[in-house]
């Protein structure tokens, strides 16, 4: 994808190049062209690189679950963008980012941002005002938004009003010093897509009584809601791009959770078994019998699970519906495995 010019950088830059020419030498940086991708996480590392260094980006939601349900209670999360050396560990000093957000396909935002130590802290601030708006401090000479962990940069307006995948294009203009450039055939460019869970609320008739059930996807939105109280079979759908290519080439994880209240017949077997478009998938059902009160259900598909599954679905001929199709039922002595706590699966690191 084509990304915009960085006018305004540029021009500063040219500028303090200008009244600056004693300092005309600058550390010459060689730079491999990268473009890494994730997809669906909360957290993620990207790898690149900077001549002979490497280069990866931390992309961090904090805290790790961020839902509609929590960002309409008026949770404001940060976004963490970290670029550093995998080797050392050591981040990167004087970054600048210019960072786009889209949903859907649609921009949402972009602007450059700076941090002498390269740990850049966005503030997400939802609202349902009809334009986009930046607050914080900025760099004296470059005029660029300026982030730090006690004062982040604030941005607020219409984002992350809907839950699913949330795209970020990173690309990286200056490091080592404020004003050495990287030309834009050299700057390495990252992609991620974020994680907002979108919560559902719905109801079930278990027994001839209503059981509210609440469903949280942290990959996209969910539709086509149904329940078969003879079978006792929970189905829900989701939209998804089996491509094999695109999912080699990510890093990618799907978790869906499921809320049910506690005693009831649904709940009463205390095991579950679940299917993606009629594929086996109940290893990957995972129970949180911590509380009480209520089941938690966690349908999680890491990526080589998912990669198995393309295969299988492509050659069935079910990829092109563009749908991920999930049921999910009681069973008893199912072979489903146990989870501590509904934040556990939230975070992964890079992924081959």
């Amino acid at each position: 994808m084509m990304i915009p010019p960085a006018e305004k950088l540029g021009l500063a830059v040219a500028l303090v190049i200008a009244s600056l020419s004693a300092f005309s030498l600058f550390v010459e940086l060689i730079i491999s062209m990268n473009s890494a991708f994730g997809d669906g996480l909360t957290q993620e590392e990207l790898t690149g690189s900077l001549g002979n260094r490497k280069a990866d980006l931390l992309i961090k939601m904090i805290p790790a679950v961020v839902t509609t349900e929590t960002l309409e209670n008026g949770q404001k999360p940060i976004i963490e963008f970290r670029l550093f050396d995998s080797n050392t560990n050591q981040s990167f000093s004087h970054v600048t980012y210019y960072i786009i957000l889209e949903k859907d396909g649609k921009k949402l935002f972009y602007d450059m941002f700076h941090d002498h130590d390269g740990d850049l802290k966005i503030q997400m601030n939802p609202n349902s005002s009809s334009n986009i708006s930046i607050t914080g401090d900025k760099t004296p000479i470059l005029d660029l938004w300026i982030g730090t962990s006690t004062k982040p940069v604030a941005i607020s307006g219409p984002i992350f009003l809907s839950g699913g995948l949330y795209h970020f294009i990173v690309r990286i203009e200056t490091v080592d010093s404020d004003t050495a450039i990287l030309p834009d055939i050299q700057a390495p460019i990252y992609n991620s897509w974020l994680s907002i869970g979108n919560t559902e609320n719905q109801q079930i008739n278990v027994d001839g009584k209503q059981v509210p059930i609440k469903i949280i996807s942290y990959y996209d939105k969910l539709k086509d809601f149904g329940f078969d109280t003879k079978n006792m079979q929970l189905k829900f759908d989701m939209p998804f791009n089996w491509n094999l290519s695109r999912l080699e080439n990510a890093n990618i994880f799907v978790h869906e959770e499921i809320n049910v209240p506690k005693p009831n017949a649904f709940t009463a077997k205390g095991g579950y078994t679940g299917t993606v478009n009629g594929v086996n998938i109940s290893k990957n059902v995972m129970l949180d019998n911590s509380n009480s009160k209520a089941d938690v259900i966690h349908v999680m598909l890491p990526k080589n699970d998912l990669l198995t599954l393309a295969d299988r679905i492509i050659k069935d001929g079910q990829a092109l519906s563009g749908i991920m199709s999930f049921t999910v039922k009681p069973q008893e002595g199912s072979s489903m495995g146990s989870v501590p706590s509904s934040n556990s699966s939230m975070s992964m690191g890079p992924m081959s």
